[in-house]
């Protein structure tokens, strides 16, 4: 297995989602909103930025977002690439047009969330160094809660089983010539996640214990709770 340090590591940041169960108005998103009197997309960039594993990034926005981030772009002091994508109708649709703007030059390209703003820098170090015997590494937290499935009327229609069970977040990494792979050949419909797309296709992928501060903010309560994240946080656990 060729090694993945031989070349570049890209983020594909997929940030074109409409945000509608943080009740929003019309033309507004998640990411825009502020945490720490930054926005939460900016948190995600500035984060992948500051790794030194990271030589790249493309941020994937709904159409008309993208004059937005690109204004928030000029404030940013580094010197790594920064691109802009605009994003289709479904996830998979919003990676897939990162995914054409990733130079040929990446080994390792990232799929990260942009509303999850409080991911551990070190869990996506071990991700990169999964690869050394794995096409994808997951970061991923056992799953703790006993879980119920629902039936009519909501009615506990079962207990199901947890043992083995992981809940995925991002970023997910992979080997550049897989995810371009399974881009190009893979049934999208349906996939919740890249990896899920990376297993379709035969590859392999690994889990990578996470920490549960790396929270997806999908709803207004997510909001308070990452900015008290934000606060706790020390930097030897990220």
């Amino acid at each position: 297995m060729e090694d993945q340090q031989a070349g570049e590591t890209w983020v594909i940041v997929a940030a074109a989602g409409e945000s509608q169960r943080m009740g929003l108005p019309d033309g507004e998103s998640k990411q825009f909103l502020l945490l720490g009197g930054e926005t939460i997309l900016s948190h995600s960039v500035h984060r992948l930025l500051a790794m030194s594993c990271v030589d790249g990034i493309v941020v994937v926005l709904h159409p008309s977002h993208t004059v937005r981030f690109a204004n928030e772009l000029m404030l940013f002091d580094d010197a790594k690439p920064v691109l802009i994508a605009e994003g289709g109708r479904t996830r998979p649709d919003s990676v897939r047009a990162g995914l054409v703007m990733v130079p040929d030059s990446a080994a390792v390209i990232a799929v990260h969330d942009g509303a999850r703003p409080l991911f551990s820098k070190r869990v996506f170090e071990s991700c990169v160094t999964a690869l050394d015997g794995a096409d994808g590494a997951v970061p991923a937290v056992e799953v703790s809660d006993t879980l119920k499935r629902q039936g009519e009327g909501g009615a506990v229609a079962g207990t199901v089983d947890r043992a083995g069970l992981w809940a995925a977040q991002t970023p997910q990494v992979f080997r550049a010539a897989a995810l371009r792979d399974v881009y190009a050949r893979t049934d999208l419909n349906g996939a919740t996640d890249d990896a899920m797309l990376l297993e379709r296709g035969g590859y392999s992928v690994r889990l990578v214990p996470s920490t549960p501060a790396n929270v997806k903010i999908t709803t207004p309560q997510d909001i308070p709770l990452a900015g008290a994240l934000l606060s706790w946080e020390v930097e030897t656990d990220v």
